[in-house]
């Protein structure tokens, strides 16, 4: 595991451009990359696209939708919808390159992903309470979870987290429009990426960054079996690492 330590959000921004660019600038047929729609990589959006947009060497690369929910009377997927905005917008990337995470390809999501060649590269942020992608405690069986629907009610944390987005993102209080469920990428379906990059800035991740990659490896906190991944880097600010310097 690879601890890039940097010292503001904005440099977290340009290394994961850079890592990014490593990634696709490739003579590989095809690169298959899935990225977060979290907030900590927009900077980190604006600088890539800004090196991507319009460059016909960068056709190789496809992108896939990692978790996906639909409030009702809202039939484009939130996370499909973040990153449109968020990056894909702005970088022109082609519809045929944006694969969708969604009811008539959950059942075969990884092996489709597996019969192209797999995901080369995952950017994920970390949870306070150690979720990645969807995968939230207590919201799959075991380490061996592939592709999955999560339930609303599956923990009472789910529920919550559905609620707020609703008000976040379509200012309503009308829970009527909760999905009953939502799909997300497993372990197992994460594990099998050949490399993971995570991205974490500001003090209130440094607890969470601690026991993620130095606390014991635990469904209770899932990006924790990230531990056990032969490629991982790990970018932080200095705020982000407050409390694993001594541990490096």
């Amino acid at each position: 595991m690879r601890f890039i330590i940097t010292k503001d959000h904005e440099e977290v921004s340009n290394v994961m451009a850079q890592l990014m660019l490593k990634h696709m600038h490739s003579d590989k047929e095809r690169v298959n990359i899935s990225i977060t729609t979290g907030k900590t990589p927009v900077r980190g959006y604006q600088i890539l696209a800004e090196q991507t947009k319009g460059k016909a060497y960068f056709n190789n690369v496809h992108y896939y939708i990692f978790d996906e929910f639909w409030y009702k009377d809202d039939p484009k997927g939130i996370c499909r919808a973040s990153l449109d905005y968020k990056y894909f917008d702005l970088a022109d990337v082609e519809e045929s390159h944006i694969h969708n995470l969604d009811e008539s390809n959950a059942d075969t999501f990884d092996e489709d992903i597996q019969q192209v060649g797999g995901l080369d590269l995952i950017i994920m942020g970390v949870g306070s309470n150690g979720h990645f992608c969807g995968n939230q405690p207590g919201t799959f069986d075991n380490w061996n979870t592939g592709t999955h629907r999560i339930d609303r009610h599956a923990t009472p944390l789910v529920e919550e987290l559905l609620l707020q987005l609703l008000k976040e993102d379509l200012h309503s209080d009308d829970t009527a429009r909760i999905p009953n469920h939502y799909i997300s990428m497993g372990p197992k379906t994460v594990m099998a990426g050949k490399s993971i990059v995570f991205l974490m800035s500001g003090e209130q991740k440094a607890e969470a960054v601690k026991r993620a990659f130095f606390g014991p490896i635990s469904e209770d906190f899932p990006v924790s079996i990230f531990q056990l991944h032969p490629d991982v880097t790990v970018v932080l600010d200095e705020a982000a690492a407050g409390r694993i310097k001594e541990l490096l």
